[in-house]
């Protein structure tokens, strides 16, 4: 009986000790899946704080482009009103020439020409 009763006592530690193992296993998953669940969301949360900031230097640079795209049509505009002022102040004296240099021919014979 007495052996009877260490192998009782046995079979009931050795089932307590599983039933403790069992718990540490269970509470050992459900730290690791806290941790990755907090981790996951540490991640979203940087992630998200990163394609903040990008979204605010991508619209700083388009901002940026536009002012740019703007000036520069401004420019040009400038710099053809300047081009057809001049234009227009040197047509008359230009014409004028060209047709000079056209209809007023003075014959002359070559330097290299003999006369026979």
């Amino acid at each position: 009986m007495l052996q009877s009763r260490g192998i009782t006592d046995l079979l009931a530690a050795e089932k307590k000790a599983q039933e403790l193992i069992e718990e540490a296993r269970k509470r050992k998953n459900k730290r690791i899946k806290d941790a990755q669940n907090e981790a996951k969301s540490e991640i979203e949360q940087f992630k998200g704080e990163r394609d903040q900031r990008f979204k605010s230097l991508e619209q700083q640079q388009m901002g940026n482009r536009a002012q740019m795209t703007e000036e520069s049509n401004k420019q040009t505009q400038v710099q053809i009103g300047s081009l057809k002022a001049e234009y227009e102040a040197t047509k008359d004296n230009l014409l004028e020439r060209i047709i000079t240099l056209v209809c007023d021919i003075k014959p002359e014979s070559h330097i290299n020409a003999r006369i026979e």
